[in-house]
Parts: C-alpha cells; structure tokens; sequence
C-alpha cells in the first residue's frame, strides 16, 4: 500500500503545473462574462484591467481591455508565483503515506519498517530539494519530513544506532521548526533515544517538555509515561510516581481517537507497561503484578491488541515472580512468549530477560533445577534474537 502511495505521488508531481497561457485564458474568460464570483483571480482582474468590482458582476459583460505591458508583468507574477514543483494532491498522499506507515509500526519488523520510512523521507526530500513550492506547500513538505524523521529516530534507537538516531532527532527538530509544526512527537522520540543510551534525566527532562507542548492526544500519555520512566531508571521515584499520575489525568480528560498502534499511541496496556516498568525499577513486585493484571483487563475489554507490548508485560510479570521468589509463578509468565518468532525479539523485549537472568544468579537460587532451566530458555531465546534482522514495537 505504501508503494502503490508513493507511485501515485510521483506520478502527481510529473503533472504540468499552472502556466501563464492558462492565467491569460481565465482572464479573458473574464472579458467574455464567464466568471465566478468566488473565482480567486477577480481580484487579479480588477486591479490589473481597472475594472470597479461590482459591474465585473453585472449582467453586462465587462468592456474588452487590450493586455498592457503593465498587465503583461502582473501576470507573469503571477505565473511566476504558481510554479511549483509539488502538488496539493501530492503532498495529501505524503501525509497519507506517513500516517500509514505509523499505523504498521507495531505489526512490522523495524528493518523493514525503517526502509520504508526513509524512501519516503528521501522522497519528501527531494522535493524539498528539487524546486519551488509555494510557502504553505513548503511548510507542508517540512511537517511530513519531520514527522518521518521522528519515526525514524525510534526505529533507529530500537535498532541500537545511537548515532543515526540522534541525527534523525535533530533533523525531525529542524524540520519542525521550519514548519512551524508541534514538536512533542520529536521530543518523544528523542526522549526514547536518550533512554537508550542510559541519559536517563535528559530522557525526563525531553518526555517533560514535549507533555508541556502536546495538545490533548494519546502523545500526551504516552510523554509523561516516558517521564516517569526515566524518572524510575534514575532512581527519582516521586517524580516517577507524579508523571504516571499525570498520564492518568490526561487519559481521563477529553482525548482524540487512539488507534492503539502507531509509535505515538499510548493505550491502556501501554501505560500499565510503564507502571510495571517503574514498580520493577522500585522493587516493588506486587505493585508491577498489578499493572500486569491492568493490561490484561484491558485487552480483555478490547484494547488493541500489540504483541510486542503483550511480550514485555508477560516478561515484567516474570521478573516480578523471580523477585519474589516464586520461580513457577516466572515459568508460567514467560513460557508464552518463549515461541516468538526470532524476527520479533526486540530489545526492549530481551532487556527483560536480560534482567530476569541477573535475577536468577541469586545465590538463594543456588541448586533450583527449575532456576537452571529458567536461565537455559533466556540464553536460547536472546541468542536466537541476535541472529534476527528486525523485531517488533516495544517499550519497556
């Protein structure tokens, strides 16, 4: 569907743009009485033939007027001004594009993901590069491009290239400022990328400043659960805990539509993610079980269904047993997900594991042959995910 889009934008950019033959045509539709009161170009006609506005619109046709070289000039201002290189039509179907592939983010693997976001990146570039547009068409092709190079940014950090992901992050911020265009989903982004690279209170730091900016849309969740996320890895729990508060608020106040799926949804069992995330980061078990057992209802009362996001928890769940001690309680999380198709093991889903095999070193696990057991799976498992090209959507 993407690359039916894109063809279809190229072929729209290869159309042949307004001219000055066509604005001498409509002006001399003018001269003939076959004119529309709504017409843009009334106002062109009056001030550049003389004509008093309201006898343009009387039942007599306008006198004949010989085009001036005066008039020639305004007209191929005017001509001037209408070349573009871009059309309307096209730049809707980059925007339609864009939120297409934000919509596929969780049912496709990165790699793959990533690909198609930057053709139409480089795409949307090209046109930027190419030619002239009018400024609103401009300002258009720089919201897109931004809004692409955000969603690269998380594809990017979830894909471990730091380096890449920041540049794109700094693009996205350029490209939105140019726009004149919200900056709350590139702060998210960068927010996520600093996460990755352990900066965990310029993470805060960004998730705060892109809750400031973001109107009340599922963003503006998922932000301040990014706050309290940072918040939690950083050690400040109060902060933690007032952020998770806020993304409540925000999800019970007046919202707009949540598809559930895009990088920028934060749905119910994405906000228990973070709680969980937080509650481990806490060493608080049972307020993590919790937050399992909050997901779970939501997706039992028909919250869409993302299974990166329903891997993660599973996983939480895990930990929190281990925590606990209660090894079979981890087994029966963590047995589920064991089958995940190597493709799909994010690293935001292995970091789990990760954390559950430290976890299991304890030495009051010393002897448990279901502890070895445990810690054969996690080596199984992760090793399989390092041969794997590109993975799903996660958070945690």
């Amino acid at each position: 569907m993407a690359k039916q889009l894109l063809d279809a934008a190229d072929e729209r950019t290869r159309a042949g743009m307004p001219n000055r033959e066509s604005i001498v045509r409509r002006i001399k539709a003018y001269e003939a009485g076959r004119h529309q009161p709504d017409d843009p170009y009334r106002v062109l006609y009056c001030r550049v033939f003389g004509v008093n506005e309201a006898d343009l619109f009387s039942e007599t046709s306008p006198p004949t007027y010989e085009l001036s070289p005066l008039a020639s000039e305004a007209i191929d201002l005017v001509a001037w001004v209408e070349q573009t290189n871009v059309g309307d039509n096209t730049i809707t179907m980059l925007a339609d594009a864009s939120h297409l592939l934000a919509e596929s983010h969780a049912q496709v693997p990165p790699r793959r993901m990533l690909a198609d976001v930057l053709r139409l990146h480089r795409q949307t570039q090209t046109l930027l590069h190419g030619g002239k547009q009018r400024l609103y068409q401009t300002r258009d092709l720089f919201r897109i491009n931004a809004d692409l190079l955000a969603h690269a940014c998380i594809l990017l950090g979830d894909l471990h290239n730091d380096e890449a992901a920041i540049a794109h992050g700094m693009a996205a911020t350029l490209c939105a400022e140019e726009a004149g265009a919200n900056q709350a989903a590139v702060f998210s982004a960068q927010a996520k990328t600093e996460r990755w690279r352990h900066r965990y209170a310029v993470s805060a730091d960004l998730a705060l400043r892109g809750f400031e900016c973001s109107p009340p849309t599922p963003l503006r969740i998922l932000l301040a659960s990014q706050e309290a996320n940072a918040a939690g890895f950083l050690g400040d729990f109060d902060r933690a805990q007032q952020a998770l508060r806020r993304a409540e608020e925000t999800a019970a106040g007046p919202m707009s539509e949540d598809s559930g799926v895009s990088p920028w949804s934060c749905p119910r069992p994405r906000q228990a993610l973070y709680a969980l995330s937080v509650a481990l980061q806490a060493g608080n078990p049972g307020a993590a079980l919790q937050a399992a057992a909050m997901a779970d209802a939501a997706w039992a009362s028909g919250d869409p269904y993302v299974y990166g996001t329903w891997a993660q928890i599973r996983f939480g769940a895990g930990n929190a047993y281990v925590m606990m001690g209660d090894l079979h309680g981890a087994a029966d999380q963590i047995t589920p997900v064991m089958t995940m198709p190597p493709e799909l093991r994010m690293a935001t889903i292995t970091n789990y594991l990760v954390e559950m095999d430290a976890l299991l070193k304890d030495q009051r696990f010393n002897g448990s042959d279901i502890a070895s057991d445990l810690r054969d799976q996690i080596q199984e498992f992760n090793s399989a995910a390092l041969q794997a090209d590109g993975v799903i959507e996660g958070d945690g």
